[in-house]
């Protein structure tokens, strides 16, 4: 089948004859060969790995934007929908091999539970037609099965991130490399191997998501349907009425009737009285 493969590649020109004809020896030994030794620096050799890899696989290289689409419509590429663990920036396909999204959740995980902060992911699966100026020859993007991270700015999660890729890299899992331009890590997975590893493992214990803080509103005072009714007016302070004095004819009469009966009545006595 490797042979098959190696040979369409050659047919259709999809790299030089030179380059396919190295591979093929590479892909031929790679049972018994040794694999190249654990670091973070890229080589030819590690390149190769790579490659052997996705042909041993048997996996389609994407020439172009349409036949990534037609790998999506027969499921052999998920989509990489992002979630607590990890994100995505900025990623024109976000779509790769069921086994890579298996791996990019699992060490998501394992990451944010021991750095406190997401992985990003800054590509996935790219067709040969968008390769950058820089890709390798034998880059196995087209493929699927690689996966680019961004390089935290803390140094602590630097350090963790890569002794976790150089160990699944030392149980010959996935091939790992720090690349310098731009800054990132190129992490390609072996998916037969790292599906096997996988269904082994427990299941990766997600830390927990903090709840989020929900900001409630003040409410708003309540609007009155009508307008509030004017205060009413207050009533002028009554004064209590001052007594008034008698009309001075009036004192004068009552003081004359007085007179007059005091009159009659000495009058009335004095013609009565003793003698």
């Amino acid at each position: 089948m490797v042979r098959r493969k190696i040979r369409q590649m050659m047919a259709h020109a999809a790299l030089p004859a030179a380059v396919v004809a190295s591979v093929a020896v590479g892909v031929a030994m790679s049972a018994a060969a040794a694999k190249p030794s654990v670091t973070m620096r890229g080589s030819p050799a590690s390149m190769e790995r790579q490659y052997a890899n996705a042909v041993e696989a048997d996996f389609t290289f994407a020439e172009t934007p349409a036949a990534v689409d037609e790998l999506v419509k027969k499921g052999r590429l998920v989509r990489l929908p992002g979630g607590t663990d990890y994100t995505l920036a900025k990623v024109s396909y976000p779509y790769t091999r069921p086994e890579v999204k298996t791996f990019v959740e699992n060490v998501s995980a394992e990451y944010r539970k021991a750095c406190g902060e997401q992985l990003v992911v800054t590509s996935l699966t790219r067709p040969r037609a968008e390769q950058p100026g820089n890709a390798h020859k034998l880059s196995v993007h087209p493929a699927g099965m690689a996966v680019d991270f961004r390089i935290s700015r803390a140094s602590r999660c630097q350090k963790w991130f890569e002794k976790a890729l150089l160990e699944l890299e030392d149980k010959n899992l996935l091939d790992a490399t720090r690349e310098r331009n731009p800054p990132h890590y190129h992490v390609a997975v072996f998916t037969n191997a790292y599906a096997a590893y996988a269904a082994r493992q427990k299941p990766v214990a997600r830390p927990e998501s903090p709840s989020p803080t929900v900001l409630r509103p003040h409410p708003a005072p309540a609007r009155p349907s009508s307008p509030p009714a004017a205060p009413a007016a207050k009533e002028p302070r009554r004064e209590a009425p001052v007594p008034q004095s008698a009309d001075p004819p009036v004192v004068l009469a009552l003081l004359s009737s007085v007179a007059l009966l005091f009159l009659l009545g000495w009058r009335i006595a004095k013609h009565h009285g003793p003698g």
